[in-house]
C-alpha cells in the first residue's frame, strides 16, 4: 500500500481501494496568481517528467488533469489536501508552501507504488511543528556549497523548512568573512557572498537559513585568530571566550557581515553551549560583578537588535540551554528562543525532564534539540522520535532541530534525517507501535526500507552523489577518508590543546 512508503507519513489518508493506470501525460492548471505557487508549479512540471516520467505541461496538453490552487481556509499553515481520482488530480494548499508540499507528496504517490497503476486516495495533511529544522556542522567538518544546496533539496522533499548552520566551533570556521581573518585558514569555508546565495537558494525550496555564531563556548577556531579573547578552556576542552568589551566589539563585526545577507525576518543562533565563565584582563576587579551569564545573554540580545536594525532586519535570537539551564533576563525572556538538547534515545527520562523544565504555558519559547551526536554514525533518530512525541501539545514549542553533529557524512547518516523528518511532521506515525519492542529492529528495518525506496526515486538523496559533493569525509576537524586521512582540515584544529573525551552522550 502506498501510504506505507510516503515520507513524511501524512496525518490523514483515505484509500478508495481503486486504482487508475499511471498517466503518461498530464495538463496542469494553476488556479492562483501567487508568484511563488507559479514558480513551484513550473518546478513540479519538470519533476513530473524527470522523476515520474509523465509529460506534463501547464495550461496545455492531454492526459490526466492536475489542478493546483490555494485555499487559506482549507487547512492549517503549510497544510494541504491531495485528491487522486480517475482522470483528475487536485492539489489544494493552505498557502504556497502547503501547495509545494502537496506536490512533493504527489510525486511520491506516482513513483513509490506500482509502476503500472496509481492508487486513488484523498490525503489531508499538515505539520505538527512549525519549525522542522536540520542542523549541519561546518564548525567540525567541510560543507561545500554543492553539498549544502543538495541538503536543501533533500530537506524540501522531506518537508523540512529550516537549515541551521553551526558555522564555527573549536575546530573550524565554516564561514570566511570579508573584513576579518576568520575562516581564511579553512579551504572549505563558504564566503559571505556564498551564504547570501544559499539564503536565496534555500528560500526557493521553502527553507530558511539560520546561521549560528558561537558567542561564548566552543570558540577555539575564533580564539586562534584572537588569542587575547580567550577566557580559558571550554567544558570539554577547547576554548571559551572571556567576557569584556573587546569580545562584544568582535561579535558586532561578525554580525555586521552575517545579518545583511539574511532574510528580512530571520533567526540568528548565538550558541552559548558548554562554556566556562571568565572575564578578560581588561575588566577591572570592581566591575567584574557587572558581568554574569544572564547579563551576557542580555547584551547579546541588544547587540543583535542593534545590528539587525542597522541593516533593516528583524532578527530573533536563539541560544542553547546548556546542561544546567540558560538564565535569560526576565524582560527579554519571551523574545529569546532557548534550545535544550539530548541525542540519546536511552535517556528518555532526561528528555522528559527537559520538557518539564522548559515547556509549558507562559514559559519562554523553546526549540527541541534532537538528532544525532557525533557518536551516532549510523544516523540515529530515536531521540528525535521521543522529543517530537512527548512535546505534542506543549504551547511554547517553536519546533524541532534535527542535529547532525561533528561530521559531513550526510549519506551515511541520512536515515537520522529521514526518520527525524517523519516524526517532526507526524509524531504518531503508524510505525510507532514498532518503536518499543526490545530491539527496535522492526522499526529500524521499516525506516530503512522506506528511505531506500525514497532514494531510488529522488536522486538528490543518492549516496554516491552526496559523497561526491562532500569531498573527503571529516570528523571533528580531521579527514578520515582519502589521501589526507588523519590530517587536520585547517590549522585551527590543532592550534590549541587537544579536546578530552566528553561524558558519553553529552
Amino acid at each position: 500500500m502506498i501510504e506505507t512508503k510516503l515520507a513524511p507519513h501524512p496525518r490523514q489518508i483515505k484509500l478508495t481501494g481503486q486504482k487508475m493506470p499511471r498517466p503518461k501525460s498530464a495538463r496542469v492548471r494553476l488556479e492562483t496568481d501567487d508568484e511563488i505557487a507559479a514558480r513551484d508549479a513550473a518546478r513540479l512540471v519538470d519533476d513530473l517528467l524527470d522523476i515520474a516520467g509523465i509529460d506534463a505541461r501547464i495550461g496545455a496538453g492531454a492526459g490526466a488533469e492536475i489542478v493546483l490552487r490555494i485555499d487559506p481556509a482549507d487547512q492549517q499553515p503549510e497544510g494541504y489536501r491531495l485528491e487522486i481520482a480517475a482522470g483528475k488530480i487536485e492539489l489544494v494548499g493552505t498557502d504556497a508552501t502547503g501547495l509545494f508540499y502537496a506536490g512533493q507528496t504527489l510525486l511520491q504517490c506516482l513513483t513509490l507504488g506500482s509502476p503500472e497503476a496509481v492508487e486513488l486516495c484523498e490525503i489531508n495533511d499538515w505539520p505538527e511543528y512549525k519549525v522542522r529544522e536540520l542542523m549541519v556542522d561546518p564548525g567540525r567538518a567541510p560543507f561545500s556549497m554543492p553539498l549544502l544546496k543538495r541538503v536543501v533539496r533533500i530537506m524540501a522533499r522531506l518537508k523540512l523548512n529550516s537549515l541551521h548552520l553551526h558555522l564555527n566551533d573549536d575546530q573550524l570556521n565554516g564561514l570566511r568573512y570579508d573584513n576579518l581573518p576568520i575562516g581564511a585558514e579553512n579551504p572549505w569555508a563558504i564566503s559571505i557572498d556564498q551564504l547570501r546565495q544559499l539564503v536565496v537558494y534555500a528560500r526557493k525550496y521553502h527553507v530558511q537559513v539560520v546561521p549560528e555564531i558561537e558567542a561564548w563556548g566552543h570558540a577555539g577556531s575564533v580564539v586562534y585568530h584572537y588569542p587575547e579573547l580567550s577566557g580559558g578552556p571550554g567544558m570539554w576542552g577547547g576554548a571559551s571566550f572571556g567576557m569584556g568589551d573587546e569580545l562584544y566589539e568582535l561579535l558586532e563585526k561578525m554580525l555586521d557581515e552575517v545579518v545583511p545577507v539574511l532574510e528580512e525576518e530571520c533567526f540568528v543562533h548565538l550558541g552559548l553551549d558548554e562554556a566556562r565563565w571568565a572575564t578578560l584582563p581588561s575588566v577591572p576587579e570592581a566591575r567584574k560583578d557587572d558581568y554574569t551569564p544572564e547579563r551576557h545573554v542580555g547584551r547579546l540580545y541588544d547587540l543583535l537588535a542593534k545590528v539587525a536594525d542597522r541593516h533593516g532586519r528583524r532578527a530573533k535570537m536563539r541560544v542553547w540551554a546548556d546542561h544546567g539551564g540558560r538564565p535569560v533576563p526576565e524582560e527579554i525572556a519571551a523574545e529569546v528562543i532557548v534550545e535544550p538538547w539530548m541525542y540519546m534515545e536511552c535517556r528518555r527520562e532526561r528528555i522528559v525532564e527537559k520538557l518539564q523544565q522548559w515547556g509549558g504555558a507562559g514559559k519562554p519559547p523553546m526549540m527541541l534539540g534532537a538528532g544525532m551526536s557525533g557518536r551516532h554514525p549510523q544516523g540515529a533518530y530515536g531521540a528525535t522520535r521521543i522529543w517530537c512525541q512527548e512535546a505534542v501539545g506543549i504551547p511554547n514549542v517553536e519546533g524541532v532541530d534535527i542535529c547532525l553533529w561533528e561530521s559531513n557524512d550526510v549519506a551515511g547518516r541520512l536515515v537520522g534525517i529521514f526518520g527525524g523528518a517523519d516524526y517532526a511532521w507526524t509524531p504518531e506515525t503508524p510505525f510507532v507501535e514498532q518503536a518499543d519492542n526490545e530491539f527496535r529492529e522492526r522499526l529500524n528495518c521499516e525506516m530503512m526500507f522506506r528511505m531506500k525506496n525514497f532514494q531510488s526515486v529522488f536522486t538528490d538523496a543518492d549516496p554516491a552523489a552526496i559523497r561526491a559533493d562532500a569531498g573527503f569525509e571529516a570528523f571533528r576537524g580531521f579527514y578520515i577518508t582519502g589521501p589526507l586521512a588523519g590530517r587536520p582540515v585547517a590549522p585551527t584544529v590543532t592550534g590549541k590543546q587537544p579536546l578530552p573525551e566528553a561524558e558519553f552522550g553529552e
